[in-house]
């Protein structure tokens, strides 16, 4: 039986305005997006931590990559969902 798992992780984040779209950023994670408007760029964002979080967990790498997340100042909360392959316990 496979069961998902899902959890919220809270980054800091910053949007800044360019010429003619708007810059998202993850500063600790190194992780950027951008768009049209700041709420695209913030859905970007959100979407493209999730594909890096989610290759990181699959590659065995998430706990050395979330090692020296520094305070917050904005935060951006990212909904990973995840397969267990594992039976489920009661």
């Amino acid at each position: 039986m496979k069961a998902t798992v899902t959890f919220t992780v809270s980054f800091p984040i910053d949007v800044k305005k360019e010429a003619t779209y708007h810059v998202a950023s993850c500063p600790v994670l190194d992780v950027w997006a951008h768009g049209k408007t700041r709420q695209a760029a913030m859905d970007n964002l959100k979407d493209t931590l999730q594909l890096f979080l989610s290759h990181c967990f699959e590659h065995g790498t998430l706990e050395s990559v979330l090692k020296g997340c520094g305070p917050t100042v904005h935060e951006l909360d990212v909904t990973l969902p995840f397969v267990v392959n594992q039976p489920l316990s009661n």
